[in-house]
């Protein structure tokens, strides 16, 4: 029988559920709200994860922590959000990684909740005014959010102005996006991390998209084997890609020495025991070239300044 992730990966939902249904393992629960979640059942995934919370958190409490918070911005119940922010902030530390989602977590929802409104209360008049003038980066990146699809080419003359502005780097990398969504074939001046890029959106690969992430993650989870490490380090990795964007993170599919600091950084964070040995010799990998990246990674992920209100 497949593992469940590989049944997930497959489209077989139901069989997940089916196979999950009297499954009182924590670290497969997680795997059955997915299920529900790509059944379109969030309000099933979110009472999955509500009846399982304390369990699901020893098992991975990021991964809880964050997963409640989607579901409920997916169902917009949005009281129930500051509920759980409640919850949280009144349980003991976990990890460094936690406490910062959760420092995060007020304007998250804010902006969350003021996307949900977005569609009945702002004109593409309103839109483009505030695209131009909000000083609030969350605002600008809800925006954003509810523009994307056909509706972003009139958007394009703004868009082309954040990637020069002083805006919050990932707003800027999602207006991009947008452009690379759009296909736009004319080269435009993207300014991040103190480079300025010459690019032309429509020659650009999206990321998360396509080979070798697609096979990078699934030899990550191979490698991983603890799926809580696993979702750790692949938390990492999509940050890491979208701090560092348009840069190229993955070269290889195959990269052991890329795979290996993630899992070092996820188990860190983790408070985990089971270390890198094992990889180092098993791929013939230098310890201080793993230490190396790691520390590349950690300072990077922490050098992303906080979103402006």
């Amino acid at each position: 029988m497949d593992s469940l992730k590989s049944l997930l990966d497959k489209g077989q939902y139901r069989l997940v559920l089916d196979l999950t249904e009297q499954d009182a393992d924590p670290s497969h629960l997680f795997f059955r709200c997915s299920a529900y979640l790509a059944l379109s059942r969030p309000q099933e995934a979110l009472t999955v994860l509500l009846d399982n919370r304390p369990a699901m958190e020893r098992v991975n409490p990021a991964l809880t922590l964050k997963s409640n918070f989607e579901i409920r911005f997916l169902l917009k119940d949005f009281d129930g959000a500051y509920a759980d922010l409640n919850y949280y902030q009144n349980r003991p530390y976990v990890s460094q990684e936690v406490e910062e989602y959760l420092r995060a977590l007020p304007s998250i929802i804010r902006t969350n909740e003021r996307n949900a409104q977005l569609s009945v209360s702002k004109t593409p008049d309103e839109i483009r005014r505030l695209l131009k003038e909000s000083q609030d980066d969350y605002e600008v990146l809800s925006l954003l959010n509810y523009i994307q699809g056909p509706t972003a080419s009139f958007y394009v003359d703004l868009l082309k102005d954040i990637l020069v502005s002083d805006r919050h780097p990932s707003v800027k990398t999602y207006a991009l996006l947008l452009l690379i969504a759009q296909k736009h074939g004319e080269e435009v001046v993207f300014h991040k991390n103190g480079h300025v890029y010459r690019l032309v959106p429509k020659d650009l690969k999206p990321p998360y998209s396509g080979e070798p992430f697609d096979t990078f993650t699934r030899n990550l989870s191979e490698m991983a084997r603890d799926p809580s490490v696993y979702q750790a380090a692949l938390t990492l990795l999509n940050d890491y890609v979208m701090d560092v964007y348009p840069e190229e993170v993955i070269r290889s599919s195959d990269d052991r020495l890329l795979m290996t600091a993630l899992l070092g950084l996820a188990q860190s964070y983790l408070r985990s025991t089971l270390g890198i040995d094992g990889y180092l010799a098993r791929y013939g990998l230098d310890k201080k070239a793993v230490e190396e990246l790691e520390r590349t990674i950690e300072e990077t992920l922490k050098a992303s300044p906080a979103l402006s209100i």
